[in-house]
């Protein structure tokens, strides 16, 4: 069974593709530092008031957002790699966005099962913003070497069409 990607030519429906994946990657920076401030501010305050003991769902949330948190590197990654058209970079940003994709689904459904539905809201859009920026990145590496093969194809042409010798030229 083969499943295709689709291919986007621009994000969100009016935004050119590369743009559009330097506008996410800020965004992403952003919101990932708002939720681990958050988490961190709203863990801590459980801890104390609850019990000194660390109860499950705040390790789990914690465990969820640290995984998530990641994401700043991860997008700071993305945004010099936008900005550089570095093909080997945003392809390094793919895997590690989707491992990090990945393993944030284990705590998020955890905490389903814990009836935690703030928490499970959050971590499901960011997870889906996340799939959505990977299916951008991936046409933009698309196109990208797409171009680069019609650039090599041109220039491979251009050097044919310099040597080409007639078969009437003798060299005697």
């Amino acid at each position: 069974m083969q499943m295709k990607v689709p291919d986007v030519n621009r994000c969100c429906f009016c935004i050119p593709l590369r743009p559009g994946i330097i506008l996410f990657a800020y965004l992403n920076i952003i919101f990932s530092v708002l939720s681990v401030t958050c988490l961190v501010i709203t863990t801590e305050l459980q801890k104390t008031s609850i019990t000194h003991d660390p109860s499950v769902e705040v390790m789990i949330s914690t465990v969820l957002f640290s995984i998530l948190g990641m994401g700043v590197i991860l997008n700071f990654l993305l945004l010099i790699a936008g900005y550089q058209k570095d093909v080997s970079m945003l392809r390094l940003y793919n895997y590690y966005a989707l491992v990090t994709t990945l393993a944030a689904l284990v705590p998020t459904c955890f905490l389903f099962s814990r009836k935690m539905f703030t928490e499970v809201f959050v971590a499901l859009f960011v997870i889906a913003m996340q799939c959505y920026v990977i299916v951008l990145v991936r046409s933009e590496v698309v196109k990208l070497e797409e171009n680069k093969l019609k650039n090599t194809e041109v220039s491979h042409s251009r050097f044919h069409n310099c040597i080409d010798i007639s078969d009437r030229v003798t060299l005697v």
